[in-house]
């Protein structure tokens, strides 16, 4: 055979040498893709996360992070979609670098009080009747404007107060105990209030309330029409 034969052979041979390689590494790479590497999101705790928990807290503190980890390091029932918190509470506390997953949290109701406070707020009880609020229409979640009375003279207390609980039955006389949101360092003033003062409960607007004005009422201005 020529030099020029040998050249076409060892060429051919080459192309085909390689097209096998190739052949070979595409098998090996969707084995490991397709099989115990595969990348699988999940969720991992960033921080420790306290019994009790509300999987609504998890998520809107951003007490996770979402990662990739290869299949078989991938813990049973973990959880991948952040929506499968709402609804739960955790059952345990979970650590830092901990996966989420089904085990850790039970299904409980978000409309609780310590499901919609964190940080610094806190949840304060104020007894309440049909007369200084109207009770039949106030709902969890809604937003108030509290008015407080004392001294012949009446004026905004606190505006903006999220309603994060209302009884569910009142008393002969329409009285029950609402629990509001509030920041810690204020909870002695709404205590104060609460024990030295009459205090009214107006319903805001569930959407576009302007600013509420911080007035006052007297005998006085209320005779000159202001």
């Amino acid at each position: 055979m020529s030099s020029r034969g040998w050249a076409i052979a060892l060429g051919v041979g080459a192309i085909v040498l390689a097209a096998i390689l190739l052949v070979v590494y595409l098998d090996r790479y969707r084995a490991r893709v397709g099989g115990a590497n595969a990348p699988t999101p999940v969720l991992v705790a960033k921080q420790v996360i306290q019994k009790g928990t509300p999987g609504v807290l998890v998520a809107s503190q951003s007490m996770y992070q979402a990662t990739t980890l290869p299949r078989k390091e991938v813990d049973v029932g973990a959880v991948s979609d952040p929506q499968f918190l709402a609804g739960r509470a955790a059952i345990a506390n979970i650590l830092p670098g901990q996966q989420l997953t089904d085990a850790d949290f039970a299904a409980t109701s978000d409309s609780t009080v310590d499901s919609q406070i964190v940080g610094t707020q806190r949840g304060i009880s104020i007894a309440i009747d049909n007369v200084h609020g109207s009770l039949s229409q106030v709902q969890t979640g809604d937003f108030v404007d509290v008015y407080s009375a004392a001294e012949d003279k009446v004026c905004l207390f606190r505006p903006n107060v999220k309603v994060l609980a209302v009884p569910s039955t009142t008393g002969e006389s329409g009285e029950g105990n609402m629990t509001l949101r509030v920041e810690t360092k204020d909870a002695a003033a709404w205590a104060f209030a609460a024990d030295n003062s009459q205090l009214w409960f107006v319903l805001r607007p569930v959407a576009g309330a302007k600013r509420t004005a911080p007035a006052c009422a007297t005998v006085g201005n209320l005779t000159q029409g202001r």
